[in-house]
């Protein structure tokens, strides 16, 4: 949840089995303001709405179906006015996968937003490898070692050319994290096995959007070239 005074976090439980709802985990703000949800429907939709699912579902030894969840959440602290945003998703997990492979990952399923507060312009967004200009592409050359190569190449918001910091709790920086909490990430690789690139996701209040770890196998010592490919999506509701 963020609002222009503060980005608190909350996580819920739950087995989503019929007539049970979620319990509160753990909330990072005032204790006197702890959020409720419950559920209000859930219905089977497609595969496609669960980008991943398909191949997730293929690794593991229980069926998997994608799911939408209709949450009411109920909050009674003060937002402190727009722009305020809520982001949810869920994370699924196998018990049964986790008995034969305890390192087996959780189903993490898209990112959905709520607000109320009024649309604002995404012409001045933009996304950039550097935070001083608005850079779409970027060239990395690196001297073969004869090992594995790492490095880490940060993305940032934009807004006129300039950084968009989240990490800001001024009039600016709300509308960084109210754009950023709304923007769709998605990556097709590299063309070459040899290369990789981690994505990780940065907090909404770091002045990066994602942190790109490279990484470069020059074991062989013969030369690589090799794309990889990152698509951000500005989103409003």
């Amino acid at each position: 949840m963020a609002t222009p005074d503060s980005v608190n976090y909350a996580i819920f439980k739950a087995t989503f089995m019929p007539n049970s709802q979620p319990d509160l985990v753990s909330w990072t703000g005032d204790s006197s303001t702890q959020p409720s949800m419950s559920k209000i429907s859930d219905s089977r939709v497609s595969m496609s709405a669960c980008p991943g699912l398909e191949q997730y579902d293929s690794q593991t030894k229980t069926g998997w179906t994608c799911n939408e969840l209709k949450m009411f959440v109920y909050y009674d602290g003060n937002l402190h006015g727009c722009p305020w945003i809520v982001s949810s998703f869920v994370k699924s997990r196998d018990p049964f996968a986790k008995t034969y492979d305890d390192d087996f990952p959780d189903y993490i399923g898209p990112t959905k937003v709520s607000s109320s507060c009024p649309a604002v312009p995404l012409a001045p967004y933009d996304v950039s490898w550097n935070e001083n200009y608005v850079v779409h592409n970027k060239v990395v050359r690196l001297q073969s070692t004869g090992g594995v190569i790492e490095q880490t190449l940060p993305t940032f918001l934009m807004e006129n050319g300039k950084l968009c910091n989240g990490n800001n709790f001024d009039e600016r920086g709300v509308y960084c994290r109210f754009i950023a909490q709304q923007m769709t990430f998605s990556t097709s690789g590299c063309d070459n096995a040899k290369v990789t690139v981690t994505p990780e996701p940065q907090p909404i209040t770091s002045r990066q959007l994602h942190d790109m770890k490279l990484r470069v196998d020059t074991t062989s010592r013969q030369p690589i070239d090799s794309t990889c490919r990152f698509t951000y999506i500005l989103n409003m509701y």
